[in-house]
């Protein structure tokens, strides 16, 4: 069976909701609540080029998620609390998992406003997911 890159796309990301509902479903029960499993599961199964918003050049080759993906796991993890289901979280992921390739001095800007978090007024829901960058005064060259 052949995909379309879009299938392809929407099946990682409801592959990758479907591993933090395995973690969630063995840790549910846990006082504290943690989301433990690494932010870097969305690494090893979402290609970047399923998520990428611009092309990596020699002086913009500094990979960023523009929404953490700690930020994204513990979104994750809060949801399947709430009682939602693999399938909103797959939406959730295909939102908000994006990369962005910026210059290193890009980096230490978004860096030194929100280093692995998001503004506290941000909305995961509708709000822009470049905010950290936008914050940071980083624009996104596409």
């Amino acid at each position: 069976m052949a995909f379309t890159r879009e299938e392809l796309r929407k099946r990682a990301f409801e592959r990758t909701a479907l591993a933090l509902f395995s973690f969630w479903q063995e840790q549910k029960d846990n006082v504290p609540r943690l989301a433990a499993v690494h932010s870097r599961i969305f690494e090893t199964l979402i290609y970047n080029e399923y998520i990428e918003l611009n092309k990596k050049t020699a002086d913009r080759s500094y990979t960023e998620h523009v929404v953490p993906c700690a930020y994204i796991r513990d979104l994750a993890f809060k949801m399947f609390w709430d009682g939602k289901k693999p399938d909103d979280v797959a939406d959730m992921i295909g939102r908000l998992l994006r990369i962005a390739y910026i210059t290193y001095g890009d980096r230490d800007k978004v860096d030194a406003v929100h280093k692995h978090t998001m503004p506290d007024d941000w909305n995961p829901e509708n709000d822009s997911i470049l905010r950290r960058l936008e914050d940071a005064g980083v624009e996104v060259v596409i």
